[in-house]
């Protein structure tokens, strides 16, 4: 199980750098700099091996925070 912040409350920017520091034991991660490529930056998690399978594929959706809202649900 991973832990990480919930989006709700937030904007995608906030929520995207606070994401990148719960994920910093796991690896590497880029910041989200363009918030209209949220799926590109989100993509980079599909391709972590350390922190979990059956991630959603961000491409998969138009909204950020039900994107989001799915990952937290795969990592805990």
């Amino acid at each position: 199980m991973i832990a990480i912040t919930r989006p709700h409350g937030m904007e995608l920017l906030d929520w995207a750098a606070q994401v990148i520091i719960d994920l910093d034991p796991y690896g590497s991660f880029g910041r989200l700099q363009d918030p209209s490529r949220w799926q590109d930056w989100a993509v980079q998690f599909l391709n972590s091996t350390f922190i979990g399978r059956n991630l959603p594929n961000p491409y998969g959706f138009n909204n950020w925070k039900e994107w989001a809202e799915r990952l937290v649900g795969a990592l805990s």
